[in-house]
């Protein structure tokens, strides 16, 4: 597809997907909610297909939402279950505690990415709490088989240092467990805050859990749920960040997002602040504001928000802003070595990087960017991950036209993203 600086005519009110984490954390309670109700009433209820309100159509949810119902209704002991989880981490790595406490035999699978994508730390925790899982290739990485059986909890130990989301899938199932959970986070604490986020959507929905510092205490408690209210995802809100930061415009709004958002990635208020963009909240949601005030050069550490590495790197790429970015190690094992893949991308416009080590990264803008035209447009490869083509693309604004394959992969996380981009 190519893309035209002329053709990027985008409306100033933001239609946002819904969060795609949070989401992916009400499905699982769903899913959990509805064992509960079978367990006390021997009646199989609807599973995840209770109501919410305006939950996500990314890619990952709807994939997540699939296999959670077959999970929920379909399971033996007799078969082997193959379940394919794509590229997608989160679901691969809710599933395997879900179907770790479910009766029967399954296989959790992916494509070659997610096959390269490490669950040794989920699966050691879930082996120690009496599940039979056998590694079909690699060590370490799926293909994983998990025979399912009864899971009491108690005391347990997790290294977060590679993802979060090893963690948040114990603690979403262990308010069904007899001896619920304690919960020790070992290693750096990668991406925190999205722990935080499924504790807080845990307390929502009525079950007794509590983190101080490293220990997380979930006691045995009955899932309530009604109507869970998904916000907009800040997440996709930052590539709105970057689009309006490189545009001619001067201020957007995001309806309904909330500025003081427990979203790991609502952070990007801060980031982009010194990028020139301030955000106010008003009464219909989120306003963002252009400003003279974009500093030269930046420094940010992404430990706590690794998604935003994309949208801002390139947006420091196009106002030609020198940075050092921390906090990167993980990114390698992202959709794609994102690291890697914007740093060969950005290398096409001159940009100079040095690696200072695995986890900081240092860039060096020209002092004129290329430009290039129909005849000759620059060629951008996403690697096919939605991240990279969503942050990629508005480059356009500053370089001229933009090619780019693929660019059906942003519907993993937001679908509409260049519906929305285009409409006038």
């Amino acid at each position: 597809m190519l893309f035209s600086p002329l053709n990027i005519e985008f409306n100033s009110e933001i239609n946002l997907p819904r969060s795609k984490s949070e989401s992916n954390r009400a499905l699982m309670i769903m899913h959990y909610y509805g064992i509960q109700e079978f367990r006390n009433s021997g009646i199989q209820g609807r599973g995840v297909e209770n109501s919410m309100s305006l939950i996500s159509n990314s890619d990952d949810t709807i994939l997540l939402r699939k296999h959670l119902s077959f999970v929920f209704s379909h399971f033996t002991d007799s078969e082997v279950v193959e379940l394919d989880c794509a590229n997608a981490g989160t679901v691969l790595r809710f599933l395997m505690t879900a179907v770790s406490m479910t009766k029967g035999t399954f296989v959790l699978t992916g494509s070659k990415r997610m096959k390269q994508r490490p669950v040794k730390p989920l699966v050691d925790a879930l082996r120690s709490l009496g599940v039979s899982i056998d590694y079909l290739e690699k060590d370490s990485y799926p293909p994983i088989m998990i025979k399912g059986c009864e899971i009491a909890g108690g005391n347990l130990e997790i290294s977060v240092e590679q993802s979060s989301q090893f963690a948040s899938s114990l603690l979403l199932a262990a308010p069904l467990w007899k001896n619920g959970l304690s919960l020790t986070l070992t290693g750096n604490l990668s991406s925190l805050p999205y722990i935080d986020m499924t504790i807080n959507v845990m307390k929502q929905c009525g079950v007794d859990v509590e983190r101080n510092g490293r220990k997380i205490t979930v006691n045995p408690s009955r899932y309530k749920f009604d109507d869970f209210k998904i916000e907009p995802d800040w997440s996709a809100a930052a590539f709105w960040y970057e689009i309006l930061a490189l545009s001619d415009k001067t201020q957007m709004l995001f309806k309904d997002l909330k500025i003081d958002s427990l979203q790991a990635d609502a952070v990007t208020k801060d980031v982009f602040k010194s990028l020139g963009i301030e955000t106010l909240s008003v009464d219909k949601g989120v306003m963002i504001k252009k400003t003279a005030d974009c500093k030269k050069y930046i420094t940010f550490d992404f430990i706590n928000s690794p998604d935003l590495f994309p949208a801002v790197i390139a947006t420091c790429a196009g106002l030609q802003v020198d940075a050092e970015f921390s906090g990167l190690k993980n990114l390698s094992i992202k959709e794609s070595d994102r690291k890697k893949a914007m740093m060969n991308e950005l290398s096409k416009l001159d940009i100079v990087f040095e690696e200072v080590s695995e986890d900081v990264l240092r860039m060096k803008c020209p002092d004129i960017l290329p430009c290039f035209s129909k005849d000759n447009p620059m060629i951008f490869n996403n690697y096919k991950d939605h991240r990279i083509a969503m942050a990629l693309v508005p480059l356009a604004m500053k370089i001229g036209f933009v090619e780019m394959e693929n660019t059906e992969v942003v519907s993993k996380s937001y679908p509409e993203f260049f519906e929305e981009l285009f409409r006038s």
